[in-house]
Formats: structure tokens, sequence, C-alpha cells
């Protein structure tokens, strides 16, 4: 008999970048949010798999060494969540987005949260959680995703 595993109607997504090799401030935000469906990291972890698990990274112009991607697609409840490191962003236009059937857009190397929404797509800077230039003490983001809407939360360390 086959089983037929549904879609999770919710999801809740933590999202970190630009770490430079701050290991102690990721295992902080994991233990911090035990009821997160996924760890994300928009890269300049400065880490391998590794040390970086159990968040999943793409790779920033900081990791010369790692075989992360430079872009991930992540199904959720309300669409596909597109992820690069944005040190090359001049490559994300509406028709990549478009292509990639994205509602999430989330990108780093600025070390500047940011949050903007275009028509019904979202787009996300978590900002850094260890060298922020936004006069923060660092920033990471966290989303709760339905198939209706995105909501949002910055966290400020």
């Amino acid at each position: 008999m086959k089983q037929q595993r549904s879609i999770r109607s919710s999801m809740k997504i933590v999202i970190v970048s630009d770490s430079h090799g701050n290991r102690e401030i990721l295992e902080k935000i994991v233990l911090q949010n035990p009821s997160a469906n996924i760890f994300l990291h928009v890269g300049d972890s400065g880490l391998c798999k590794l040390e970086i698990s159990p968040y999943v990274s793409v790779k920033g112009n900081c990791d010369y060494e790692s075989d992360f991607p430079d872009k991930l697609i992540i199904k959720t409840p309300y669409g596909n969540l597109y992820m690069t490191h944005g040190n090359r962003l001049y490559e994300i236009n509406s028709h990549t987005l478009e292509k990639n059937n994205a509602k999430i857009f989330v990108f780093g190397h600025t070390h500047q949260h940011l949050v903007e929404k275009i028509d019904d797509c979202y787009i996300f800077n978590p900002g850094s959680v260890s060298l922020p230039r936004d006069g923060t003490n660092g920033t990471y983001l966290v989303l709760d995703i339905t198939s209706d809407d995105v909501s949002y939360e910055f966290i400020y360390l």
C-alpha cells in the first residue's frame, strides 16, 4: 500500500547570514528556536558543511573552500523560496524569480537587514549575525509561512 505524504500546511524557517566563522552564535540560534522546521544560512559562514549543521547553506563570497551551492530553492507552503548570497545580485531579476516560481527571495552579503514586498513576492535580507552594518548588534530572520501568507520577525541579538 502506497503512503501519501501531505505537504506541511505551515512552516517555520530560521534564516541567518554572514556569520564569518562565529559558530557559537549559530548554535545559540538553534537552541533559541526549537520549533523551527529548517535552518538556512545565506552564505559567508566561514564553516564547512559538518561545522554548520543543522543549517542548509549557500556559498558566500568569503566561503572560498566550501562546496555549498550558489543558490537553493526550498519548497514552502506559500511557494518556492529562492536563496542566494547576493554578491552577484545583478543576476537576480524578475525573470529569475519567475523562472524558478519564487514567491520568497532571500539574500545576504550587505550585512543589513531588509524586507520588501512586491506584489505577492517577499524579498528578505536577514542581516548579519556577527558583523552587522546596520547599527544593530546583529540580526536574523524568522519566517512563519502558510499557503496564504508569510509573517516575519527580525530577531535582534
